[in-house]
């Protein structure tokens, strides 16, 4: 089974399976709720790194992830945590053009591509913005201590499997496609990535029915984010590499804290 793609199918549909089967056991230890994270998001590369005044990394504090969770507690201390998750995340920059060819490594090239394409001329300072949106799926190993008290500690911690479900690419606050060629903005990424993920934080019985959570949350892309065997043909010429051989991986992270809302059943 070499497809990577086959190895994650099979991982999620046996740990979907052990979830229904432990639900069936005993339904009084189930938790249903809802999920709000505020993130930080961002892509690492080393070209885009060291790639000095031509492209800077900038903060970018102002996306929001949320969605679904279950957790099947077998203890007071032991659990699994499944979550479902809408993720809009990816990396802000400033640069500056000077007329020069941009470093081809470096995401300054992407930018150049398509203002080129775009029959637009940049000289001087630049913001860009790539954006990517993920349907999230962590399934994580859930650690508490005593969690029928009034307030427990809590920690998640697994694998996560992310579903590419957009991609947007900005240039000075503008969303730039690829005109005159034969490819999008998604097709420059991988469509299924894994993740790891960390949470901690601790969780309030408001109810004996009714918890209230709230964790410091992590995530690490294990894998590169782009994809960069895509060709791309340019007004019908023969297919060329997008990205340049010498582009190194791109990994996602996020980090924010994610706040719950759960029923016990």
């Amino acid at each position: 089974m070499k497809n990577p793609k086959d190895r994650i199918i099979i991982c999620i549909s046996i740990s979907v399976l052990l979830f229904v089967c432990t639900l069936k056991v005993d339904a009084q230890q189930v938790e249903l709720g809802l999920r709000l994270n505020p993130e930080f998001t961002g892509l690492i590369n080393k070209n885009d790194n060291n790639a000095g005044n031509e492209l800077d990394l900038t903060n970018h504090f102002g996306y929001l992830s949320g969605g679904i969770g279950a957790i099947y507690n077998f203890n007071n201390n032991i659990g699994l945590a499944v979550d479902l998750l809408f993720s809009r995340e990816g990396q802000a920059f400033k640069g500056h053009f000077t007329g020069n060819p941009p470093d081809a490594a470096t995401y300054s090239s992407v930018v150049s591509t398509q203002v080129s394409l775009n029959s637009t001329v940049i000289v001087g300072d630049y913001v860009a913005l790539a954006e990517l949106n993920y349907i999230k799926l962590p399934i994580m190993l859930s650690i508490t201590s005593d969690n029928t008290k009034p307030l427990f500690f809590t920690l998640l911690v697994g694998p996560q499997f992310n579903f590419l479900e957009g991609v947007a690419q900005e240039v000075n606050h503008t969303d730039l496609d690829y005109p005159n060629s034969n490819i999008k903005p998604t097709d420059l990424y991988k469509t299924v990535t894994m993740n790891g993920v960390l949470a901690l934080g601790g969780g309030y019985n408001l109810t004996p029915n009714l918890v209230l959570s709230a964790r410091l949350r992590f995530d690490y892309g294990f894998d590169d984010v782009e994809k960069k065997d895509a060709m791309v043909s340019y007004s019908g010429a023969a297919p060329i590499r997008f990205y340049s051989t010498g582009r190194q991986a791109t990994h996602n992270i996020t980090g924010g804290l994610m706040l719950g809302l759960d029923f016990k059943l």
